[in-house]
């Protein structure tokens, strides 16, 4: 057994080495690697770890393989593939996600050259690491919702050493210096936090998940922190964040644990008056509470929530307060940014910020149904 746990990390040794030689430069387009049986001799390996090594560069789109010319370093596109890859840490089209409108800003944006080419990373860093290092060799540029995962972000720092156009939406992860685009969560929570302090709250409670890695969360629950200290308003026992992890609970105890948070804080000596949801989740699961809770809105209870989602899907959302992403606008901007990459017009990296709109629940039902409008 031992013997092919070595075996078996050997041919993923050799395979690193390539391709850190292929990315730094040291092997070039149209160099030769060697054969599987050279390569087994230099390396004291058999044939077969030899082959899986050099398979799996291929396999990356690193190189190509042929019974006459042997093994070669891909050489550098100077053709247009007309493909951008779309690389989503998930699909989940039970949410509407990737939304109509960011992919129609997307298409817009590129216009009649470019095509989208998905790549849905399912949750999984290293199926993520692997998409960013295959496309550069299949597409012209990368477009890319990362996870945010450490475990994925050395492809990403990679990228951007190489000057692989390159396009982050929605979240930067530490260390990564490139373009991205977001939406403006931290002035948009402050507009939010303004109107309600306006209308006579004090005791407003954030619900959040705690997830550390990604930074649109992060900014959105920093800036109800900021606001709260800025205006000396307490958060002390209403500040709550749930684990990351039940995002994907099925089992219901997503919305129990919210309905019981919401429930601890309403019958508190010192009740909340209002939330401040950062994700439609919580939204969704809250109003649920106040139903059960008997408690009606916003005479109990006032909402508001990062809109996310298709507005539909809040159930109702005319009774709460939303803050919604122009994803239409980050998507056009990201594939103009992307463009201007690939014609060869550098800049220097940077976080392109889209205001994110906040709609009061009086808004009126008239405003509502413009904003529904596609």
């Amino acid at each position: 057994m031992y013997s092919v746990i070595v075996q078996d990390s050997r041919w993923r040794q050799i395979a690193d080495g390539y391709i850190a030689d292929i990315h730094s430069g040291r092997l070039g387009p149209n160099d030769r690697l060697p054969s599987d049986a050279a390569l087994a001799e230099i390396c004291g390996v058999s044939k077969v770890t030899a082959h899986k090594a050099l398979a799996e560069l291929h396999r990356l789109g690193l190189v190509t393989r042929d019974g006459r010319r042997g093994t070669i370093v891909c050489a550098k596109l100077e053709t247009s593939t007309g493909r951008i890859a779309l690389v989503l840490d998930q699909v989940a089209l039970q949410k509407d996600f990737p939304r109509a409108d960011l992919l129609g800003g997307l298409h817009e944006g590129l216009g009649q050259s470019h095509s989208l080419l998905w790549c849905d990373s399912k949750l999984d860093p290293l199926r993520e690491a692997d998409f960013l290092t295959r496309m550069p060799c299949e597409t012209d540029g990368i477009i890319c919702w990362p996870t945010g995962d450490s475990k994925s972000t050395s492809a990403l720092t990679d990228l951007s050493k190489r000057n692989v156009p390159l396009v982050l939406i929605d979240r930067v992860p530490k260390g990564v210096d490139a373009h991205a685009v977001i939406s403006d969560s931290a002035n948009a929570a402050h507009e939010a936090l303004k109107y309600l302090v306006s209308r006579g709250h004090k005791r407003i409670a954030l619900l959040a998940f705690d997830k550390p890695q990604v930074s649109a969360s992060v900014e959105r629950i920093n800036a109800y922190t900021d606001f709260m200290s800025e205006h000396q308003l307490s958060t002390v026992g209403i500040d709550r964040r749930f684990p990351a992890s039940l995002e994907f609970d099925s089992s219901g105890w997503f919305s129990q644990a919210v309905h019981d948070a919401i429930f601890t804080m309403v019958k508190s000596s010192d009740p909340i008056t209002a939330v401040l949801c950062t994700q439609d989740m919580f939204c969704a699961a809250a109003l649920t509470a106040v139903d059960r809770m008997g408690l009606s809105l916003p005479d109990d209870l006032e909402i508001a929530t990062f809109n996310d989602w298709p507005k539909q899907l809040l159930g109702r959302p005319w009774q709460v307060h939303r803050i919604y992403t122009q994803a239409s606008e980050i998507g056009r901007t990201a594939s103009k940014i992307l463009l201007s990459q690939i014609a060869g017009e550098w800049t220097v990296p940077a976080i392109h910020r889209i205001p994110a709109i906040f709609v009061p629940a009086d808004a009126g039902i008239s405003q509502l149904s413009h904003d529904l409008t596609p």
